[in-house]
């Protein structure tokens, strides 16, 4: 009983290495809201709108020493849609980093890329979330 008590006074809490980033933006008639959290050694973008809060997609895509592109999966969702996968492995590119993408959005060939541009902006606003 009294190694229990010896063991748990020897622990020490570390503060919390995730950084977290919100931002909100109205594309065409379409309010998205956005989450990015940057561990250690990986990104996570959450991409969604006000009213559908769910996460319904996720793939990861990370960087290889045998290939020039970065290898990409659909963790969840439909195979059908390959938005996250491709916002990941651009993503994880140009960081040499794994990188989690979770896109829950259904836009069209005019939105996609206005909404991958202001995702874009955030990055370059805020570059201490790109820098590892």
């Amino acid at each position: 009983m009294s190694n229990t008590i010896e063991e748990e006074s020897k622990i020490e809490l570390l503060p919390c290495s995730f950084k977290f980033h919100n931002f909100d933006a109205k594309i065409s008639d379409t309010n998205i809201n956005c989450q990015i959290i940057k561990m250690e050694d990986c990104l996570y973008l959450w991409v969604g709108n006000f009213t559908n809060q769910n996460m319904e997609d996720l793939s990861l895509a990370l960087t290889s020493n045998f290939e020039k592109q970065p290898i990409a999966t659909k963790i969840m969702g439909s195979v059908a849609d390959a938005t996250s996968t491709n916002i990941a492995k651009r993503l994880s590119m140009k960081l040499g980093k794994p990188v989690y993408v979770s896109f829950n959005l259904t836009p069209d060939n005019i939105t996609l890329p206005e909404i991958e541009r202001r995702i874009q902006e955030e990055f370059k606003m805020h570059s201490d979330l790109l820098s590892f």
